[in-house]
């Protein structure tokens, strides 16, 4: 950890954020969402921090990678438990944003990137022990290239949140003809989404998965285990009701 730079520190409690952020002098940045939406960061952060005390115990020599970082919030906690943070935001906006607020909290062991996580390629980054994909997957036209590159890049674990199409399909459907079929293991549902927006994704248009789906995938992208993290009580009401989904995957 460095010190907080005081100039960055004035400037993010000058302006409004995404995130509710904890600033070394005790008081918090102003969050620009509704009072009612906020508790889910901290119950994303909150398992976030349980995965990784329970299944990542060697963190701190390890990497890992933030898919759409945004404006940090993510990405600041991974730093807290492992050596080196990426975080990957196609929004240069958010990606002003979070190195303001490292230089305010005084973190130094994460770099930002801007990438379109729909176009990227492996190649064009490094692999990382442990990868993040927490609220993306809904908002993009081409969730299965996103999924694939984050299995790709992770070289042992990924953490996946999203929100998800209600119903899990199953079934048969034809191919080629009646007697040559193949099996359903997850849909996708079509619903505009909104690249001006800044939590938008890069097209006006997103593909969201089925829980069923989400799991498939991973498997056929290498993860030997894979499982969702139940809800507790107190947890944010979309996880209780299974419209928001977070799952854990682990490669052999």
């Amino acid at each position: 950890m460095a010190n907080p730079d005081a100039a960055a520190l004035a400037a993010a409690k000058s302006r409004a954020w995404f995130y509710e952020f904890e600033l070394p002098d005790g008081t918090s940045t102003r969050a620009d969402i509704p009072r009612d939406v906020l508790p889910i960061h901290k119950n994303r952060r909150d398992v976030l921090i349980r995965v990784i005390k329970e299944k990542v115990p060697d963190a701190a020599a390890l990497t890992a990678i933030d898919f759409a970082s945004h404006e940090g919030w993510y990405s600041i906690e991974l730093s807290r438990h492992f050596r080196r943070v990426l975080g990957l935001e196609i929004r240069p906006e958010s990606i002003a944003a979070a190195r303001l607020m490292i230089r305010a909290l005084g973190v130094d062991n994460v770099d930002y990137r801007e990438a379109d996580l729909q176009r990227l390629s492996e190649s064009e980054i490094p692999g990382a022990d442990f990868v993040l994909v927490y609220g993306l997957l809904y908002h993009l036209e081409n969730p299965i290239h996103t999924l694939r590159l984050a299995s790709k890049l992770a070289r042992k674990h990924i953490l996946i949140e999203t929100q998800v199409f209600p119903y899990d399909v199953t079934g048969r459907i034809e191919d080629g003809y009646y007697l040559q079929q193949r099996s359903v293991q997850g849909v996708f549902s079509l619903s505009a989404d909104y690249s001006h927006h800044r939590e938008g994704g890069s097209t006006d248009l997103a593909l969201v998965p089925s829980l069923n789906a989400v799991l498939f995938l991973l498997r056929t992208f290498g993860f030997a285990e894979t499982g969702v993290i139940a809800p507790r009580p107190d947890d944010y009401e979309q996880f209780r009701r299974g419209s928001r989904v977070l799952v854990y995957g682990v490669k052999p």
